[in-house]
């Protein structure tokens, strides 16, 4: 099974907030972990915009290391588009980056780890997890 990790949830683990996320990451195989391409420009961009951006950089090269990071392919292409009409059709669309994120963890079969279930919960099919729950 593989495990797609949002933003928020790296975030977490980083600032320590969540122990939980931080040993949920650490049990599993890296190999079921994966990046999607935008959680790690958006990782880049929260470092680049700290009062310590080489400090933070390295944070998430450190942690964001053993795992996959995944790029578009054709499949996720076709499922962004699928995505984005059917919310569009509802009146219900997501941003930019987190259709992304949906279509890249759905192409895949995946699960994607979040702790914005809210606005995933309207992406159709996605499998969806969240490890900062209580």
């Amino acid at each position: 099974m593989a495990f797609f990790i949002d933003t928020n949830i790296f975030v977490a683990a980083l600032r320590g907030r969540a122990p939980e996320v931080r040993e949920q990451i650490m049990r599993l195989p890296p190999d079921e972990i994966r990046v999607p391409h935008v959680v790690l420009a958006e990782l880049r961009v929260g470092a680049a915009k700290s009062a310590r951006p080489d400090h933070h950089n390295r944070l998430v090269s450190t942690i964001l290391q053993p795992f996959a990071v995944v790029w578009p392919d054709d499949e996720a292409l076709a499922q962004y588009v699928e995505i984005r009409v059917a919310l569009e059709k509802t009146g219900q669309p997501i941003s930019e980056p987190d259709l992304w994120i949906a279509a890249i963890t759905r192409a895949a079969d995946g699960t994607l780890v979040t702790h914005n279930t809210s606005e995933f919960e309207r992406v159709p099919d996605l499998k969806l997890a969240n490890w900062m729950q209580a």
